[in-house]
């Protein structure tokens, strides 16, 4: 029979999994996204953190500051994700696209979205203050099961983000779109010599992952606060899920940021959430000296 404590340290056990498996699904959106543009188009893209804090303050001005309740969230996701879409096509369109026509691209679109981070994050200065915001939970309450029992707001940000996740995988296995990112990330020569529009697509992908880790920022800030400089944060944590999980493979940035989340709720369970982010580069070090490619990346 087990005794009373360890009844209990299997609570907390369950309880900091079923958080870090909450955490590790909106990794994933972030991780897929960035996973995306690198594969499509081998840029980085520096701004995708404050992408996650342009999905968080939408979600904000809607559900906080419109004073809205449930509905609001419903609204986000009707209003914000086609914003989300629009902001990316548009900014790769006229801001990313021309530089592609230029010597040394790769470097030039680094750069270009360095400062774009810049100016996302003194704009979210500017507009929204310095104090920290977060958003009210989708879904107030707990779930008992048994003995056990977890919050309705891990399991809403779990079970959206793998909605979220699945959507993307049936979209990019079973529409026109989807099958043509593929072709332009295995081969852009031969996709373009058979008739895609390389241009379209480059645009569709940046758009694509700037709903992916914006709809992210709107599913964790729920859980974090927000603050014009936090983007700087999201994105060391998506790049480190990224090169942990391989860089190009979505699958490899799937496993890696389950991993990833579980092993950062654990060590910030234990020891407190301060050394959660030390255990990344760890955990991430330690991997690239055993496999430099990342779980499931291709060495070149």
């Amino acid at each position: 029979m087990f005794t009373e404590d360890t009844i209990l340290l299997l609570y907390e056990i369950s309880d900091v999994l079923v958080a870090g498996l909450s955490k590790g699904s909106v990794y994933a959106l972030m991780a897929v996204g960035m996973t995306l543009v690198y594969g499509v188009s081998k840029a980085f893209n520096f701004a995708y953190g404050d992408f996650f804090n342009m999905g968080g303050y939408f979600a904000w001005i809607l559900i906080v500051g419109l004073g809205l309740e449930f509905g609001g969230y419903i609204a986000v996701f009707i209003i914000v994700l086609p914003l989300l879409f629009g902001v990316g096509y548009g900014l790769e369109k006229f801001l990313v696209a021309p530089l592609r026509k230029r010597a040394d691209w790769e470097n030039r679109i680094m750069m270009l979205t360095l400062g774009l981070a810049l100016f996302l994050t003194n704009l979210y200065m500017v507009v929204f203050g310095v104090k920290l915001k977060s958003l009210p939970p989708i879904l107030d309450g707990i779930l008992e099961a048994g003995q056990f029992v977890f919050s309705y707001q891990d399991i809403m940000i779990f079970g959206l983000s793998l909605g979220g996740i699945l959507l993307f995988g049936w979209m990019l296995n079973n529409t026109r779109t989807g099958m043509a990112v593929r072709a332009v990330a295995q081969n852009p020569a031969g996709a373009k010599i058979v008739g895609i529009n390389i241009g379209r697509i480059f645009a569709a992908t940046f758009a694509i992952s700037t709903v992916m880790v914006g709809f992210g920022g709107i599913l964790l800030s729920q859980k974090l606060f927000i603050n014009p400089s936090s983007g700087g944060a999201i994105m060391v944590k998506a790049w480190v899920v990224t090169a942990f999980g391989g860089m190009g493979s979505i699958r490899g940035g799937l496993y890696g940021a389950f991993i990833i989340g579980i092993v950062e709720a654990f060590v910030g369970w234990k020891f407190g959430m301060s050394y959660g982010i030390i255990a990344l580069f760890i955990l991430l070090l330690g991997t690239l000296v055993i496999r430099p490619q990342g779980l499931m990346g291709k060495g070149e």
